[in-house]
C-alpha cells in the first residue's frame, strides 16, 4: 500500500507513533501541522485534529484534500457501554451511531471500511469487532450509556468516529478505526478517563502500529 494517512485526537495518543516515525518531517498546511515519514515499510503522514466530531470532520478531509491517502486509519481512546468491556481492550469499529439526533433514534450507523476492518482484526486476534457510537462530549452517566448500547449495538463511545467515517466514506477513502478502552461501564467517570487514558493510548498506539507496518509490507486481500 502507498500513503497511509494516520488520524487521532489528542497528543497522547499520537505520542507512540510519532516516536516510532523514522525521517521524521512536518509541515503546516493551512494552519494544520502534519508529521511525515515512514513506519516500517508504510509511508506515513499523521495529524492530530483536536477533540470532537467538527475538528475529526475536518482532519479527515485536510488529510484526503492535501495528501490523498490509499486509506485512514484513526485510532485513539474510548469509555466502555457495554458491561463485560474490559479496561484496555481493544475494539476495531464496524460502524459508528450518533448518541443522539434523527440518526440515533432512527438506528442509523456510517459504516468504516469492511475490508479493512477485518484486515485489522486477523492481525489483532484479542480485538472485538463491533459497533461504537459517537457523542459531543463524555457520557459517564450509567443508565445512559446502557440505553445508547442497547439501542446501537455499540461496545465503547468516542468522540470522533462518526464524523470521520461520515467524511472518508463521502470522499471515498477508505477509514479504518481502532479503539482502546481507557474507562469501563463500572466505574464510569472523567476520573477513570484521566487515570487510564495514557495506559489506553499506548495499548492502542501498539495496536495501530502492528497493523500499519503490515499495511505497508502487503495489500488488503
Amino acid at each position: 500500500m502507498g500513503k497511509i494517512a494516520i488520524l487521532v485526537a489528542m497528543g497522547m495518543e499520537a505520542e507512540r507513533l510519532t516516536g516510532r516515525i523514522e525521517g521524521l518531517s512536518t509541515e503546516t498546511v493551512a494552519k494544520k501541522k502534519f508529521i511525515l515519514g515512514k513506519i516500517g515499510q508504510a509511508e506515513v503522514v499523521l495529524h492530530r485534529c483536536g477533540w470532537g466530531m467538527r475538528n475529526a470532520a475536518s482532519g479527515v478531509r485536510a488529510l484526503a484534500e492535501h495528501y490523498r491517502p490509499d486509506c485512514i486509519v484513526n485510532y485513539g481512546v474510548s469509555g466502555g457501554m457495554m458491561p463485560d468491556i474490559q479496561l484496555g481492550e481493544t475494539v476495531v469499529a464496524l460502524s459508528s451511531f450518533p448518541c443522539s439526533g434523527k440518526a440515533y433514534k432512527a438506528g442509523i450507523a456510517v459504516p468504516t471500511d469492511e475490508k479493512l476492518a477485518e484486515f485489522a482484526a486477523n492481525l489483532l486476534p484479542h480485538a472485538r469487532k463491533a459497533p461504537v457510537c459517537t457523542s459531543q462530549g463524555l457520557i459517564v452517566n450509567i443508565k445512559r450509556k446502557l440505553r445508547i448500547a442497547e439501542q446501537s449495538g455499540a461496545v465503547c463511545c468516542d468522540m470522533e468516529t462518526y464524523t470521520a467515517a461520515k467524511t472518508a466514506n463521502a470522499l471515498g477513502v477508505p477509514l479504518l478505526v481502532i479503539r482502546s478502552i481507557s474507562d469501563t461501564l463500572k466505574p464510569s467517570s472523567l476520573l477513570a478517563f484521566f487515570k487510564n487514558g495514557a495506559l489506553a493510548a499506548d495499548i492502542v498506539g501498539a495496536a495501530a502500529e502492528l497493523v500499519i507496518k503490515q499495511l505497508g509490507e502487503e495489500p488488503i486481500p
